[in-house]
C-alpha cells in the first residue's frame, strides 16, 4: 500500500517520491507536510494521520484516517483490511457511506481550513523543496480545486492510466 503504517521519520528527506516537498505550520502548531508527484498527483499529512492523496485532477485517491487505510474505485472510496494467517495475506475492501460522508467532510474541513490560513498569509513555511519553486501558489491552487469540486478517483493510483 502506498500508505505506511510506520511511524514517518522525516518526510522532507525521506519522501522522494515527492519531487517537491513543503512542510509547514500552521496557525494550531501543527505541522503539515505537503507532497508534489511530477506526474501532478499530490499528497497532504496533518502529522501521521490523517493523510489525504490526490491524482492529478485533484480527485481524492486514497486517505489514511484513524489509523484505517481507505483507497478510490469506481468514485467510492472503500475501507481496506489485511487479514491472515500462515504467511497469506488477505486484503478485504468494504463500502460505507457513512464512512465516505464522514472522510468526505473531515477532508474538506481540514483543507478549507488550510486554505483560509493561505489567504490569511498565516502559515510558516518550515522547510521546502526546491527551495525556488512556487510550491506555495501550487499548493494553494490544487486546495482550492479540491474545496470547490471535491471528487473520490475511479481508481486509487495517481494517475488514471497507472
Amino acid at each position: 500500500m502506498a500508505i505506511n503504517r510506520q511511524p514517518r521519520e522525516d518526510l522532507m528527506k525521506e519522501a522522494t517520491a515527492y519531487d517537491r516537498r513543503l512542510k509547514l505550520r500552521d496557525a494550531n502548531a501543527g505541522e503539515i507536510f505537503v507532497g508534489m508527484r511530477a506526474q501532478r498527483g499530490w499528497s497532504i499529512y496533518f502529522g501521521e494521520d490523517p493523510v489525504f492523496q490526490f491524482n492529478a485532477e485533484s480527485q481524492l485517491r486514497r486517505v489514511h484516517l484513524n489509523n484505517q487505510n481507505y483507497a478510490a474505485e469506481n468514485g467510492k472510496l472503500l475501507l481496506l483490511q489485511r487479514s491472515g494467517s500462515g504467511g497469506q495475506v488477505e486484503l478485504t475492501r468494504t463500502f460505507s457511506n457513512a464512512a465516505q460522508l464522514a472522510i468526505r467532510r473531515d477532508c474538506l474541513n481540514r483543507l478549507t481550513a488550510v486554505l483560509s490560513e493561505f489567504e490569511r498569509s498565516s502559515l510558516q513555511v518550515l522547510d521546502q523543496f526546491p527551495a525556488d519553486s512556487d510550491l506555495m501558489r501550487q499548493i494553494e491552487e490544487r486546495l482550492r480545486v479540491v474545496v470547490r469540486n471535491y471528487s473520490v478517483a475511479e481508481v486509487p493510483h495517481a494517475t488514471q492510466t497507472g
